[in-house]
């Protein structure tokens, strides 16, 4: 029976063994695939059973493993690389928010960018939404009690148009605006890396002064074509009906909310990705992240 890879430690703060599956999530957030990034963890690992060293340092891993993926992958791939491993030696915190309107994929996306990053801390702001309608009646605050696409149609105070849809939606956002500030605030003042996502983040949102605290890296997700983005909702009602029938029967006033951000987005300047699949807008995400950390240096 043939020997299995010999168990090589890492001498670092904690003295782990080496991982394939730590290094591939490392390598993943390059931008690579999963399988990919797998097979050249694995590569990795042929290369330190070459030698006769039980130990290796931390820095010389990263040594081997930029060598094999500058031979496999590329100087881009490793400079990505080199980025990644920079976002725990930050000298300020990162802030990613990602937005867009529901369906275009922000959750998951935020989740698995998240995970690629090594970011334990992923917060939306439909959720910060359901605590403060929590704590605000009604009367005192009635924008939050409703879908961001819904507030014109739900209240009598807008028009129950394009324009209205507008107007209610940034009285939510603006109603939430303290809000999304504090979570930043918290992030920067703990040195924290935190991935914001939703509809919610304007421009304004969080506040600037705030954000010149932080590396902050901002993008728009889209669905701008129209079949894609309904299928995203036929999808959804898969697995809950109701919801699907709900977001279906709002659709237009959704897609009005997702003209008004790409339009602030190409005014401000801000990434818009509109990738037909998740892991092509996580890439891109990815990307834009990376590049942004990179520009620190």
């Amino acid at each position: 029976m043939s020997a299995g890879p010999r168990r090589i430690v890492v001498r670092s703060e904690f003295g782990l063994p080496y991982s394939k599956g730590l290094m591939a999530q490392s390598i993943m957030a390059t931008g690579l695939a999963p399988e990919r990034s797998f097979a050249l963890a694995t590569e990795i690992e042929r290369r330190l059973n070459v030698g006769s060293a039980s130990e290796i340092e931390l820095d010389e891993l990263r040594a081997l493993a930029e060598e094999v993926l500058s031979h496999e992958e590329g100087d881009e791939v490793v400079n990505r690389f080199r980025r990644w491993w920079r976002l725990r030696r930050l000298d300020q915190p990162l802030i990613v928010m990602i937005g867009g309107v529901t369906g275009v994929g922000k959750s998951t996306v935020a989740t698995q960018l998240a995970g690629r990053l090594g970011i334990t801390r992923v917060i939306a702001t439909d959720q910060l939404r359901q605590v403060v309608r929590a704590f605000f009646s009604h009367d005192f605050m009635p924008a939050v009690h409703h879908s961001s696409f819904n507030v014109a149609a739900a209240l009598p105070t807008y028009r129950d148009d394009e324009s209205g849809t507008v107007a209610g939606f940034l009285r939510q956002a603006h109603d939430l605006a303290p809000g999304i500030d504090a979570l930043a605030q918290r992030a920067i003042s703990e040195g924290t890396p935190i991935v914001l996502e939703g509809v919610h983040l304007l421009p304004e949102i969080p506040d600037p002064k705030l954000r010149r605290q932080a590396i902050d890296v901002r993008v728009l997700l889209t669905a701008r074509d129209e079949q894609e983005h309904r299928a995203h909702f036929h999808i959804r009602g898969a697995e809950t009906p109701r919801a699907s029938d709900r977001y279906l029967e709002a659709f237009d006033r959704i897609r009005v909310l997702q003209d008004y951000l790409i339009e602030r987005a190409e005014r401000e300047g801000i990434p818009i990705i509109d990738e037909p699949g998740i892991e092509g807008a996580l890439g891109r995400v990815t990307e834009v992240v990376l590049e942004a950390i990179g520009a620190e240096s």
